[in-house]
């Protein structure tokens, strides 16, 4: 398969102009790029960053415009440079989460183009970053004065050449950087159009931030592996008027789109708060559905709610992946799930098979011992997706990337840290190798109690929660943390009966008694870039008492 910077040239030549991204930011006319315009800025910028000496060198994307970050990751990938997206912090602490960040990457210069920056000199190992200001009208000249002609002959990378590093949000620890390299990209790309069958004729949706790996991934670079044309949409418009993300889908027939559980939740939240007149969801063939836990009552609410629209269940694609193996490992649509969920709305929810090379093994964590269908054990997976390792950790990139099986010593997996299942050719995900919490000698997934925590009571928030256990001299106990919705926040007096709901709920399905619990305002869970709970920080936070709890 061809690498990505190929793909580009080929499509700028053969269809230049043709649709390649459309960009939406609030009541603006939205911003497009042909394949063409995108070659020209893009091949510009490489050019530009091979004049100052880029070329295999990390180099930071702190970009808030998603124009900017889209022409920009085309462009170091053009000139061999190793790009390493990030979100933007605060400023209070973007010289701070930057520098360290550029630290460990080992980062020589930084791609920006918000004000932020003009006063902030981001250093890494005491060396100031090279920066490289898109807004700025030296780099436009720079730029104009290249041109895309220096770019017409470009370098095809190797399959195990490094395209970038994709640092981990870190639910349970530090972020990390995975090593993706352009052989990594192409094949999990073609395992995503394999799974979802997107053609040039399909049109893809995002919403999801672009220095995610699903974002960037799955919303930039499938659509070019495709040939078909995307539409990108803030991730925060999204989030606050989410009626507008189902809109757009019906505005400009797209057939591909999806997020985490969440994005479902705040939909069928606004699909009772919005007349959605005209909405035409007929076209919507992948609902794809990762990156956290999904929830088949969300599932159900979801497909009730928009069914009236045109939506079909059997569009709903729910998927499994991670940045250590690019992003995708299982998929498929989930209909025959759908008719099951009605049985068991809280049993967990199938994420498909791999495709193509890619392998899947259920293995027992301590004795490294490969378990039967049915059985709860590690998720680990093999095959070419799966990225190189960790930067600049050889010992973590061993232990995590070079896992074996009993017998098959060149066969190399990726311990994904998940516990799951398999069953009828069906990935099923049940939690958090780390998180998994014992009490006397009985082990409890968390995302299982969670969901009886924010169903027992209407005062408690969806996605607001986290179990965790404590240990003592008397042995391990359960501690639940959880946030109240807005107008509970004063209704101190009525604390009590939440308290006792959630405990009841916790003893009658889990046969489990919970320890303490602990209310937060709306928003103060910790959570990850793509809405996965930090317990672990959950669990430090609330024995340094350094959390956000309720009070009246």
């Amino acid at each position: 398969m061809a690498p990505f910077t190929k793909i580009l040239l080929e499509r700028s030549n053969s269809t230049p102009d043709r649709l390649a991204y459309r960009f939406l930011s609030g009541d603006s006319l939205p911003e497009e790029l042909t394949y063409l315009d995108l070659w020209n800025y893009a091949s510009s910028l490489a050019a530009l960053l091979r004049d100052k000496g880029l070329e295999g060198q990390r180099v930071l994307l702190a970009l808030r415009a998603q124009r900017d970050f889209v022409i920009a990751f085309y462009a170091c990938l053009l000139a061999q440079v190793i790009a390493v997206p990030t979100a933007i912090p605060r400023k209070l602490l973007l010289s701070d989460r930057m520098e360290r960040l550029a630290t460990d990457a080992r980062a020589t210069a930084v791609i920006f183009d918000s004000a932020e920056f003009e006063s902030v000199r981001i250093h890494a190992n005491g060396s100031p970053l090279l920066a490289i200001d898109l807004r700025s009208e030296e780099t436009k000249r720079a730029m104009q004065a290249r041109g895309s002609s220096e770019c017409a002959v470009i370098v095809v990378p190797e399959k195990n050449d490094i395209a970038f590093l994709q640092y981990t949000s870190g639910s349970t620890g530090d972020p990390k950087g995975v090593v993706v390299t352009h052989g990594n990209l192409t094949h999990n790309s073609g395992e995503i159009n394999d799974a979802m069958a997107i053609t040039h004729e399909s049109s893809v949706l995002t919403a999801l931030p672009l220095f995610h790996d699903m974002g960037l991934i799955g919303g930039v670079l499938q659509p070019m592996f495709a040939g078909c044309p995307a539409t990108i949409m803030s991730p925060v418009e999204c989030a606050q008027h989410p009626e507008q993300w189902i809109q757009l889908i019906s505005a400009y027939q797209i057939t591909v789109s999806g997020g985490p559980n969440f994005m479902y939740e705040l939909a069928v939240k606004a699909r009772d708060h919005h007349v959605m007149k005209s909405v035409d969801l007929s076209k919507w063939s992948v609902a794809f559905c990762g990156a956290e836990p999904i929830r088949r009552s969300t599932v159900e609410r979801f497909c009730a709610a928009f069914q009236p629209l045109g939506f079909n269940a059997s569009a709903f694609f729910p998927c499994y992946g991670m940045a250590e193996s690019t992003l995708f490992i299982t998929g498929n649509h989930a209909v025959d799930a759908l008719d099951a969920a009605r049985e068991d709305s809280k049993s967990p929810m199938g994420c498909g098979y791999p495709r193509r090379s890619t392998r899947i093994a259920i293995v027992d964590p301590d004795t490294r011992i490969a378990l039967e269908e049915g059985e709860v054990g590690e998720i680990w997976a093999s095959g070419p997706s799966v990225a190189q390792g960790y930067w600049m950790r050889p010992e973590l990139t061993h232990e995590t990337f070079q896992a074996t099986l009993p017998g098959q010593p060149d066969a190399k997996y990726l311990r994904t840290g998940d516990l799951g299942y398999w069953k009828d050719n069906c990935l099923y995900v049940t939690g958090r190798l780390k998180d998994l919490i014992i009490i006397n000698g009985k082990n409890y997934a968390p995302q299982d109690l969670e969901d009886e925590v924010e169903s027992s009571h209407e005062a408690l928030r969806p996605r607001g929660s986290a179990a965790f256990s404590l240990s003592d001299q008397e042995g391990e106990h359960l501690v639940i943390v959880a946030e109240l919705e807005r107008d509970w926040l004063r209704r101190v007096d009525d604390w009590p009966q939440v308290v006792s709901a959630i405990r009841s709920a916790i003893s009658r399905s889990h046969r489990v008694n919970v320890h303490d619990v602990q209310f937060l305002k709306p928003g103060a869970l910790p959570k990850t870039s793509s809405g996965k709970v930090r317990r672990s920080q959950c669990r430090s936070e609330y024995e340094q008492g350094k959390n956000s709890p309720a009070v009246a």
